[in-house]
């Protein structure tokens, strides 16, 4: 992906340069945003604008919306005449002619509920396939419509006529093609062994037919006289779309999930389920004696099929039939076409056509205002295109009509509040740049207006996020973005600090930074890797304990929302003091360890200032601190105090007025001691009072005290 990076801030002095975009951001330098890539672009939307495979927007073959229709999906289109094309929908089972000037009417509706297949004869008669229940119509100019052939199948998939006006019909859920005469006589002419045979297609360099065919997708190639064979076979659950592309060579569209290697002789299951949206589901083999749903007796059932990753793929079979995939996709492809040169993808991706070559490079050719396209139909050197969801018809082909090409980007994300700098553009011909600015991703609330640029300069107010607008000429062609931007620095934040208890210190121990990360091939050649930053993989800090009389330790987390490296200083104060004195300075770690024993007891506030001014130019940075709550530091140990003693027992008193009394020992031989408790029984007051027994064998006694701080006091005794 792109990354924002550092410039060196004398750049900066002479003008806000450029940019790569986040997520991690370091303030108050100059970044850059870069798109050159076909992914940089495919973040953003674009009408009439193509998005290259190496990364470059040009304008778009000509695209006109010709009209909307009042139905919910389309299922085929067929090219009538150079002006017209029919248009075939589901569930009401409409047909549309819709001419190019965009009016439309409604000529024919079928009781089966889907009109599922298209055909045109070299007479220019009309032939509609429908389901489920399906039947052959004919349909003259009027719109009238009689039933021209009823093989008494379930599925009518595919229609296709030859030079003598033989229409080829592909059904389910037999596997049965029939071939029916211009005088409505039809036969079985192949059955494959397969469930449904969804496309049919005349191998454009041979004398035969292919069928591809759905439950265990595969292509057919079959012979005068109806014998077939199994000519490619691809794994996977569906061969949906068939189509003839340069010099002999055929193209076709695979979906579902991948299978097991088929087994000889398996009977066929049916798998209309992964079919497109709006097929009935039918499962096993025909039954004569089941009633199958159909539109006259209940509402169609809509399927959407599940959507594993790679879904869709495309093959290329050479004339010598020689197959292979070029091309694959997470969406579900339901049409594909060969055009100027071009294999044109319509997938449910958004409403975009794709379009890849020969070799599967991939191009965003265009955008429909739906979220899938269904259908295409060729006539001369124009497409006509169908899309759902809402349903449009579209015409792609010559024309001198102007017409914009716009692009637009994704809102681009500073991290914080921005003065946005210099955009400069990698082009040819004339392109018109506009930018707008606001303060949150969502686009439709409460941004700036969209204002040109001035001298390649954004004149867009503040904000901390920005979004670009691309105009282009006829022949433009960009083939690189670059935007600069300086974000506001945020102050950093002392989250929390702590004093932790009197006898400790740590000191920090140096670890050996980690080799530098290895890479596959694949990361090397990726443009969207993010480079390496070796600083922030090293290992954190270790740090060492040390235990002695007086050590004192602050710890505290900071954090910086810009990123930036972080300087710290130690200031304290006696309690009752407002004057800060300097501890510490230029820390970089967050902790600090000293030696309390030279200051006079009493408590202390102690303050951490935090700084990124390492990190932002001169007179930019910006300061937190936070103070701790009052410690006591202690130097004086407890005080002890012989009351009185007698043959019997001596009472004596401890007491220290500062940190309070820890523990009282006593030893008769110096080595061994044993713990002291006072008349109270409890050890909890500043000031305790001792009584020890005496006896003929203690001749002398020790007595050690030491209170919170670890000062330790001692005392002798002799009889």
């Amino acid at each position: 992906m792109n990354i924002f990076k550092k410039i060196p801030s004398q750049i900066f002095i002479l003008s806000l340069f450029f940019f790569h975009s986040p997520p991690e951001i370091q303030a108050i330098h100059p970044q850059r945003i870069i798109l050159d890539s076909y992914n940089d672009f495919a973040q953003g939307t674009s009408e009439s604008v193509e998005i290259k495979a190496e990364g470059t927007l040009v304008p778009s073959p000509f695209m006109e919306k010709i009209c909307s229709l009042p139905a919910e999906q389309t299922w085929s289109i067929l090219a009538e005449s150079f002006d017209s094309c029919l248009v075939g929908t589901s569930p009401e089972g409409k047909l549309f002619r819709v001419k190019k000037d965009g009016s439309y009417q409604l000529i024919a509706k079928f009781p089966e509920g889907n009109v599922s297949a298209l055909a045109k004869n070299k007479k220019g008669e009309i032939f509609v396939g429908t389901s489920p229940d399906g039947k052959i119509y004919k349909i003259d100019t009027t719109g009238h419509f009689t039933v021209f052939f009823d093989p008494k199948e379930k599925y009518i998939w595919s229609l296709i006529c030859d030079d003598k006006s033989n229409i080829y019909v592909g059904t389910g859920i037999g596997g049965r093609i029939y071939r029916v005469t211009a005088e409505a006589k039809g036969e079985i002419y192949a059955t494959v062994n397969e469930t449904h045979v969804r496309t049919l297609l005349f191998h454009p360099a041979k004398d035969t037919l292919l069928a591809g065919t759905a439950n265990r997708g595969a292509i057919y190639e079959i012979f005068q006289g109806g014998k077939s064979i199994l000519l490619v076979d691809p794994e996977k659950e569906e061969i949906n779309q068939l189509v003839a592309g340069e010099e002999g060579n055929v193209y076709f569209s695979t979906v579902g999930k991948k299978k097991s290697p088929r087994i000889q002789n398996q009977s066929p299951q049916d798998s209309s389920s992964l079919l497109p949206e709006g097929w009935i589901e039918v499962s096993g083999e025909p039954d004569e004696t089941k009633e199958y749903p159909s539109s006259k007796t209940q509402p169609l059932v809509s399927i959407k099929p599940s959507i594993p990753p790679r879904l869709s793929e495309i093959w290329k079979m050479e004339k010598t039939g020689t197959a292979y995939p070029i091309w694959s996709s997470k969406d579900f492809v339901f049409a594909i076409q060969w055009f100027k040169d071009r294999l044109f993808i319509g997938a449910e991706s958004g409403g975009y056509i794709y379009s890849i070559d020969s070799n599967g490079k991939m191009d965003r050719v265009m955008k429909t205002d739906s979220n899938q396209v269904n259908a295409f139909a060729l006539s001369g050197n124009q497409l006509f295109i169908s899309s759902s969801n809402p349903i449009h018809i579209y015409l792609s082909g010559e024309s001198v009509r102007e017409r914009e090409s716009v692009y637009r980007s994704w809102p681009l994300d500073a991290g914080s509040i921005a003065k946005w700098g210099s955009i400069r553009l990698e082009k040819e011909g004339n392109v018109e740049i506009l930018t707008r600015t606001g303060n949150t991703h969502r686009t439709e609330a409460g941004w700036y207006g969209w204002q040109p640029v001035v001298d390649n300069h954004c004149v867009s107010p503040k904000g901390r996020y920005l979004q670009f607008e691309l105009r282009l000429g006829k022949n433009a062609k960009v083939s690189r973005v670059e935007i600069a931007c300086l974000p506001e620095n945020i102050p950093p934040k002392i989250e929390l600090l702590k004093i932790l208890p009197s006898g400790t210190s740590y000191s920090s121990l140096t670890m050996p930074p980690p080799p530098p990360p290895t890479k596959t091939i694949d990361q090397i050649l990726s443009h969207d890797e993010k480079p390496p930053e070796f600083e922030s993989q090293a290992l954190p800090p270790r740090f060492q304990i040390k235990e002695g009389r007086g050590l004192r330790t602050a710890v505290w987390k900071a954090v910086d929302p810009d990123g930036d490296d972080l300087k710290y200083s130690i200031f304290f104060r006696p309690f009752l003091s407002p004057h800060w004195t300097v501890l510490a300075k230029d820390l970089d770690e967050s902790l600090f360890s000293w030696d309390t024993t030279g200051w006079p007891d009493g408590f202390y506030v102690l303050k951490v200032e935090a700084t990124d001014e390492k990190d932002n130019p001169l007179g930019m940075g910006l300061k937190a601190s936070l103070e701790s709550r009052p410690f006591l530091v202690d130097n004086t140990p407890p005080k002890i105090h012989i009351q009185n003693k007698t043959l019997n027992a001596i009472s004596l008193t401890v007491s220290d007025e500062g940190s309070g009394i820890k523990t009282v020992e006593i030893s008769e031989d110096g080595k061994t001691f044993t713990p002291l408790y006072p008349k109270e029984g409890v050890l909890d007051f500043q000031k305790q009072e001792f009584v020890i027994s005496l006896t003929q064998e203690k001749k002398i006694l020790f007595i050690r005290a030491e209170d919170e701080s670890g000062n330790i006091s001692n005392a002798l005794i002799n009889q």
